[in-house]
């Protein structure tokens, strides 16, 4: 018992380092849930509630922030760690060695098990000394148990999803796709709004909001009890036992283990006679370069939902639990046209700054650009070739966006609509040069993602994307209105409005700005090749000496020859 438990320790600070080690998996399980936490609080005032008690608004904010944290470490991030370990043949050659399944699949729940109570622990702690959360000593063994089975649950269920699914990209866009848009219907991200029965019906369906209920009512003040709901924890504890079953027949005896998969290309007569007799026009180029970033950016099955399926699914889902697509605001302009344009700029902003940058980053860091950079394609031509594919995956979210509103909320056609269509463009373009620059000034393709989603996530919620209608403080409004998100939201939702008096010229001045901004950083720090510390133009990292398999003190030195009078 005792060497079988030295193993799973041993295997599950591996697999913890490993997930520490990912930039992506700590913004979104960890800081994420954090910084949405501390944003809420800070903009809604952390209002005391209960003014005998001390009860402040955070005590109820904390446990669906606290919730969605342990959902996306335990769940999501560990289906597409096992995903991304199958297709690559991780787990095959884990196989073949001493070590034993239950210690291989047990080190990556554990991990995720820590990772999850983690950022439980950072959210509570942050409430209860900062923001007054009160952390009830009466529940505190009904929180304990709670967070147990909710992981548990939530691991298998992930685990089923990774070995039943085909691709790590598959099992990101599942995953997320099933955790986001539950966590509007289970009280995590909507505060205060009223959903349709329906809908409130969907969200007891599933696990998460059991979850939610039962960590909140745990930490609710003016509850009596100990915290435990048996109901509550019979349902984690169903969807646990499915899940566990699902993993178990995925985990057959005799059931193929699913690898990364090539494409094979047949080869065809014409395969080997050129093309063009001269050399390719600049628009062939560019033209060569959009059609690149299309078929890089649709292959990507968490890209696609991200940036086009995940802000149209908000279109649809917001206006609906905040009142309705028709409400009309204090300024006269409905709700779902404002979130109609709000989510078409958060949408732009995914495509252009974080997802296409990153893929370019990926083909800088696997060496596809430095082998690009002996052909006849400039880089002013590949840059507005991924500039330009990026514009276009956007106007086609923005399309999407616009035929749900239509549909859905009956949202007329403003008068306004070609400058909306103006500034969407600019938007877009501005993004994507700074999301380039981004990935130019960081040295991996994994930075190159933390560092955009680290950015993009905090400035959605102070930029009137996600929180609508709040006085901000003057710290935080003064960052929101120095960055380009709030002008492109505030100049959309300005151009679709009722009486729209025009171009909203001082926002697309900040944006045109910031786009030449973009453009200089890009003239200066641009390169083909990966960046290496301490590399000097025209010297050999000790990196690149080593794949060579170079070794200074290995290199045959020049020897003066002997004198013969020399004494021996």
């Amino acid at each position: 018992m005792g060497r079988d438990a030295g193993i799973l320790a041993r295997q599950v600070r591996h697999e913890l380092a490993t997930l520490l080690r990912t930039p992506i998996t700590l913004i979104l399980s960890v800081a994420f849930p954090l910084a949405f936490f501390v944003l809420l609080a800070a903009l809604l005032g952390n209002e005391t509630i209960d003014v005998r008690g001390g009860v402040r608004l955070a005590q109820f904010l904390a446990p669906g922030m606290a919730s969605f944290g342990v959902v996306m470490a335990s769940f999501s991030f560990l289906a597409v760690g096992l995903a991304e370990a199958r297709a690559t043949g991780v787990l095959k050659r884990q196989g073949g060695t001493p070590l034993p399944r239950w210690a291989l699949l047990g080190g990556r729940v554990g991990a995720a098990v820590l990772l999850g109570l983690l950022a439980c622990g950072l959210v509570l702690g942050t409430g209860a000394a900062f923001y007054g959360v009160q952390i009830l000593g009466r529940t505190m063994l009904a929180v304990v148990v709670t967070l147990a089975v909710a992981s548990l649950t939530f691991s298998m269920l992930g685990l089923a999803l990774a070995l039943l699914l085909p691709t790590p990209q598959a099992t990101l866009a599942v995953t997320n796709g099933i955790v986001i848009p539950l966590a509007f219907v289970s009280d995590i991200f909507m505060v205060g709004g009223q959903m349709p029965a329906w809908m409130e019906s969907l969200g007891w369906a599933f696990p998460l909001k059991h979850l939610v209920a039962l960590f909140g009512d745990a930490l609710n003040p003016f509850l009596a009890g100990s915290g435990f709901q048996l109901d509550h924890l019979a349902v984690l504890a169903a969807w646990g036992v499915a899940g566990a079953a699902l993993a178990a027949w995925a985990l057959r005896p005799g059931r193929p283990e699913a690898t990364a998969r090539t494409r094979r290309v047949r080869a065809r007569p014409g395969d080997a006679v050129p093309r063009r007799a001269a050399r390719p026009s600049a628009a062939a180029l560019v033209g060569g370069q959009v059609a690149h970033t299309h078929a890089t950016l649709w292959r990507d099955a968490s890209a696609v939902f991200f940036a086009v399926v995940f802000p149209v699914v908000l279109v649809a889902v917001v206006p609906t639990v905040n009142g309705g697509g028709d409400l009309v605001m204090d300024d006269g302009q409905q709700l779902g046209v404002f979130y109609a344009a709000t989510m078409a700029v958060y949408g732009a902003a995914v495509t252009a700054y974080v997802n296409m940058p990153s893929t370019l980053a990926e083909d800088r860091e696997r060496g596809a650009l430095k082998r690009v950079r002996g052909t006849p394609l400039p880089t002013w031509a590949m840059l507005a070739g991924r500039v330009v594919g990026a514009l276009v995956v956007a106007l086609l979210t923005l399309v999407l966006i616009a035929v749900l509103a239509r549909v859905m909320f009956a949202a007329p056609l403003q008068p306004g609509w070609a400058v909306a269509l103006g500034t969407f463009v600019l938007a877009a373009v501005c993004f994507a040069v700074l999301g380039i620059a981004v990935a130019s000034l960081v040295r991996s393709a994994q930075g190159a993602v933390g560092v955009a989603l680290g950015t993009l996530l905090p400035l959605a919620f102070i930029s009137d994307i996600f929180v609508v209608g709040v006085a901000y403080p003057p710290v935080v409004d003064a960052i929101g209105w120095f960055f380009p998100l709030r002008h492109a939201a505030r100049a959309m939702t300005d151009a679709v409005a009722p009486g729209a008096a025009g171009p909203a010229w001082a926002h697309l001045a900040v944006l045109a700005a910031w786009t030449v901004t973009g453009v200089v950083v890009l003239a200066l720090r641009f390169r083909w090749e990966p960046h290496e510390a301490g590399a000097r133009p025209g010297r050999r990292t000790r990196g690149e000496r080593r794949r060579r398999g170079e070794r200074r003190s290995r290199r045959p030195r020049a020897v003066a020859p002997a004198r013969e009078d020399a004494p021996t």
